[in-house]
């Protein structure tokens, strides 16, 4: 991960800054509410300086390796000496095959292993929801550690929920998996692009046991209920929430935080199932003890925020599946969960074929 880094900060990165929980006091006031805050390094990129990263290493990359940008491969098949690979009306032929195609890609990857008869095993689907209030609330964390990954225990279901993605500055915006409109958040390091408000995500981890797999399905479906219900992403007042009552247009405008996205006010309580929603409430009043303003009325939930993830395919330490040289990484595998992890995982396998060779 930290060769990743030097990636980064060696194509475009190098103004960024890099934030460590290392040493801070935020670790003991969590302790002291019931929060756990995670160790981590977080390197801010933002949106637009990932841009910048990533032209510089395609412009690098582009005479040593031939790029097909908008070509869907539709197969991967097992022939002798490697594996055929089909794309449009078109294959080549490898005898290394390395798939990486992101959370986006569950369903595919999915059908791959079933195909292949690659064993897999049930994930979980993170489910909750996007979380918009006024950047001086949590000015204090995010200007030290700019991301802040904490975790609680509610005390009703002993179930965990976390906060993920946190956009200091940021706006929030919709994002669509397989047809289903859902809710995340960006940030940019560029000044000009920020905002008076800080976004974040809020989830429950679902894991399923048998006889129920499907954990992604079941993650879609809320989603695709809230669609039904909102045309889209739903936005609701955390005081009209408490109160049981849908949030209007009016009552947003009146209210203190001024929305980055235009979703649709709406009540959550009736897409979102009690479990997950009351474990949200929960956090939302834990975070208020140590960023106090969380709990204010006018505080915006959009939902749904689902983080698919896929079926966790059976790999070696190798990231190899059990047909020698094809290689599953990434989020697809169900194994990362995160870019730098994701990135690490391509490095991993990458020196892995070198030493082989």
């Amino acid at each position: 991960m930290k060769y990743v880094d030097t990636i980064n900060t060696s194509h475009g990165g190098e103004e960024t800054h890099m934030y460590s929980t290392a040493g801070t006091k935020f670790k003991t006031l969590c302790m002291q509410n019931k929060l756990k805050l995670l160790d981590a390094s977080v390197r801010h990129l933002g949106t637009d300086i990932n841009y910048v990263v990533l032209e510089n290493m395609y412009n690098e990359m582009k005479d040593h390796i031939d790029f097909y940008f908008n070509t869907p491969v539709s197969n991967i098949e097992v022939i002798d000496g490697g594996y055929r690979v089909f794309y449009k009306d078109e294959y080549m032929d490898c005898d290394k095959c390395i798939v990486s195609v992101g959370r986006s890609g569950s369903k595919w990857i999915e059908n791959v292993c079933q195909k292949l008869e690659i064993p897999t095993k049930s994930n979980r689907v993170d489910i909750g929801v996007r979380v918009e209030l006024p950047a001086v609330i949590f000015a204090h964390l995010t200007d030290e550690l700019y991301e802040s990954k904490i975790v609680y225990r509610t005390e009703k279901f002993e179930d965990l929920v976390r906060t993920f993605c946190m956009n200091p500055n940021g706006i929030v915006v919709n994002e669509n998996t397989n047809g289903i409109v859902t809710v995340n958040g960006h940030s940019y390091e560029g000044a000009e692009k920020q905002t008076e408000n800080t976004n974040f995500a809020l989830l429950v981890a679902k894991h399923f046991s048998e006889p129920f797999k499907d954990s992604n399905g079941y993650g879609e479906s809320i989603a695709r209920l809230s669609n039904m219900l909102g045309g889209g992403v739903i936005v609701q007042r955390f005081g009209d929430l408490m109160r049981g009552r849908r949030s209007t247009e009016k009552r947003i405008e009146e209210g203190l935080v001024k929305p980055t996205l235009a979703a649709t006010p709406g009540d959550l309580s009736l897409v979102l199932p009690k479990r997950i929603l009351d474990g949200i409430i929960e956090m939302i009043y834990a975070l208020d003890k140590i960023a106090p303003g969380t709990a204010n009325d006018d505080t915006l939930l959009y939902g749904v925020e689902v983080k698919f993830y896929n079926m966790e395919v059976e790999i070696d330490n190798n990231l190899e599946t059990r047909y020698k040289g094809l290689y599953i990484i990434g989020d697809g595998s169900g194994v990362t969960h995160s870019l730098s992890h994701a990135s690490a995982s391509g490095v991993y396998v990458a020196r892995k074929i070198i030493e082989e060779m």
